[in-house]
């Protein structure tokens, strides 16, 4: 081990030193299994797109944004998911269990106890950390709102281009006549984006991270 650190550390990694069953514990609950609910999501909405053509339609914002990891290689992720079969059905049973409750308080209309879980996985959720590279690789994205004229998206990526930013993609949010657009912009780093946001602020682009 201190001699695989001594190789690396040039790369300026942090180590995390683990036993064999931790590692299979840990990343099956923050990386294995949010795979496997993302992929489900999109399965499901196939199966509503049978009977509800138009649900793509209202698929195109948010739900793409937090079913990306389901894009990821079958292939990897099968074989990732027979090498860690045991902690995976043990998720799968915990899910089941979080499932059912949460499930308890809609039938029963529990309005406070619907908040209360709402409430603590958002307190949770802010707490962790934000500039930590995690076992699902970070998006850095930033926003841009820019006016309806033509050759503005080629100005935004030519202000980029400039300082030497690279951008790993782009998409336009909102296109619509007389209105402002929004740009979606992604980044390899936080640092990245952050030059971004200065560079596009500089040029009087309004930007904004969510």
């Amino acid at each position: 081990m201190i001699a695989l650190q001594n190789l690396l550390k040039g790369t300026k990694a942090r180590f995390l030193q683990l036993e064999p069953h931790q590692h299979d514990k840990m990343a099956g609950t923050v990386s294995h299994f949010p795979h496997i609910i993302a992929a489900s999501l999109v399965h499901q909405l196939q199966k509503m797109e049978q009977t509800e053509p138009d649900v793509v339609r209202l698929a195109a914002g948010g739900f793409r944004d937090i079913t990306r990891i389901a894009s990821a290689s079958p292939i990897m992720w099968r074989d990732i998911l027979l090498h860690n079969k045991d902690e995976m059905l043990r998720l799968f049973d915990e899910w089941e269990t979080e499932m059912t409750c949460i499930k308890q308080f809609v039938s029963e209309q529990d309005g406070e106890k619907i908040y209360e879980y709402f409430q603590q996985a958002k307190a949770f959720r802010e707490g962790l950390p934000e500039r930590d590279k995690g076992a699902i690789p970070a998006f850095y994205d930033l926003f841009v709102d820019v006016p309806d004229h033509p050759g503005v998206v080629s100005d935004v990526t030519h202000i980029l281009a400039e300082r030497l930013i690279s951008i790993t993609n782009i998409r336009i949010l909102e296109t619509r006549e007389d209105i402002m657009g929004v740009l979606r912009l992604s980044f390899r780093s936080d640092q990245d984006r952050v030059s971004a946001r200065a560079a596009l602020n500089d040029q009087m682009y309004e930007t904004y991270v969510l």
